[in-house]
């Protein structure tokens, strides 16, 4: 029997670590957007996009520490204590090397292809120098976060991951509100959060660590090579998957100039905020599903799938539908009525594909936590080769809802295939 109190106890605690900081976000953009303008705003929400999309670099290690977390926890495996050692160890290596990668891409973006004045890009190289910094701890938080995840320790990964969309928002906010303009400053203080927030992750993690010290190097390897096994395939969808959700940006911004990129990021950001809804079943459901496959049990599984979908149905759905009415006015109320008449639009066409991309999210999670990475890695690779050309015939030709468009495209493509796989991995057919 599906304990339903835990999975539905574990979703609201993850809703509620990605909810706050959204109603912080709402209060915040406005006050940063008035006081930075549009063109730092737009510098701003890069410089955002890249922490995150660096943090790929945890290979996939941080998902994976929480299916075999998750895995060891159902076979009782005593070994448990050197697995997150080797997780933790392992994320933090590349973190390093990632650091290092995005410090010399954007070198060559600000400098070669994005369209600002000299005087800005000064401010801004400096910015993406010390955000690199911050790639480290962002691989480390994602390891961390895997295993209280494998433990389905929602309420404590749930805070961290709250607390820290509620430093990322609040401190540009507060340093803006005191006169500090400078996005130096503003990224100096996303990387204090965020060396405070892996010390309180560690704080938590350490005792499980502790519990069983092991030394045997055969045992180490062992965990490292299934870690490595899982994440391989988890690296590819971890590059290609945030890059198809941050490459229209830098493609607007290189091709339209950062001016019109804010008319773009500002409703992508906020109807991509509703995502924590299905981010908050699925990442509940993950070790679960996880668990299930352990104990072959595919009636049980197809039942928590099941459930995702009419949760994600119910709740969503008419969400979208009122927001898609009512878009352009309520960001005349939120912002004003000259960006509202700009981005309301735009606004519309994306809620659409975050309908279809929170439904993947269910069979996403079922194929990874079972093991079919390449599967859905596989799948993100033919995305990818069809939707960069795309942007790039269509952007210049139809501007930022041309690109609105594509994008909306492509997550009701990644939606229906993902449900074909899942359902094929789901009913003894043959291996894809």
């Amino acid at each position: 029997m599906i304990k339903n109190d835990v999975l539905n106890k574990g979703a609201l605690y993850n809703l509620f670590g990605t909810g706050i900081p959204l109603l912080v976000g709402l209060i915040s953009i406005p006050i940063l957007l008035k006081s930075l303008g549009n063109q730092s705003f737009g510098l701003l929400t890069l410089i955002w996009t890249a922490i995150g999309y660096f943090g790929l670099f945890d290979f996939g290690l941080g998902r994976a520490l929480t299916q075999q977390v998750a895995s060891f926890r159902s076979n009782q495996n005593s070994n448990i204590s050197s697995l997150i050692r080797t997780g933790l160890i392992s994320v933090l290596i590349p973190g390093i090397a990632g650091a290092i990668i995005m410090y010399y891409v954007s070198l060559y973006y600000i400098n070669e292809l994005l369209l600002i004045d000299d005087g800005s890009k000064k401010d801004l190289i400096r910015a993406f120098s010390y955000a690199a910094l911050s790639i480290p701890l962002v691989t480390l938080s994602s390891g961390l976060r895997g295993i209280l995840e494998g433990f389905e320790d929602f309420a404590r990964s749930s805070f961290l991951r709250g607390l820290l969309g509620v430093l990322n928002f609040s401190t540009p906010m507060i340093l803006v509100l005191i006169g500090y303009n400078s996005l130096f400053h503003i990224v100096l203080s996303l990387i204090m959060s965020r060396i405070f927030l892996v010390i309180l992750n560690m704080y938590w993690v350490l005792p499980v660590i502790k519990a069983n010290p092991i030394t045997d190097k055969k045992i180490f390897l062992g965990n490292l090579r299934d870690l490595l096994k899982f994440g391989l395939w988890m690296t590819v969808s971890n590059i290609i998957g945030p890059f198809m959700v941050a490459a229209d940006r830098f493609i607007i911004a290189s091709i339209l100039g950062a001016s019109l990129l804010t008319y773009y990021t500002v409703p992508q950001d906020i109807v991509l905020r509703l995502l924590i809804i299905p981010a908050a079943i699925s990442t509940a459901w993950f070790p679960r599903f996880a668990r299930l496959k352990i104990n072959s049990d595919i009636d049980k599984s197809k039942k928590l799938a099941s459930q995702g979908y009419k949760y994600i149905f119910t709740i969503l759905g008419p969400l979208c539908m009122f927001l898609s009415i009512f878009s352009e006015k309520l960001l005349e109320i939120w912002i004003d009525i000259e960006f509202a008449e700009n981005a309301g639009f735009i606004a519309v066409i994306l809620l659409i594909g975050v309908f279809f991309n929170a439904l993947a999210h269910i069979p996403l999670a079922s194929l990874q936590a079972t093991g079919k990475v390449k599967t859905t890695a596989l799948l993100h690779l033919v995305e990818l080769c069809l939707y960069l050309p795309l942007l790039f015939y269509f952007v210049p030709l139809t501007g930022i809802k041309g690109a609105a468009v594509i994008w909306s495209l492509r997550t009701i493509l990644d939606f229906v295939f993902l449900f074909i796989f899942d359902y094929i991995n789901n009913n003894d057919y043959p291996r894809l």
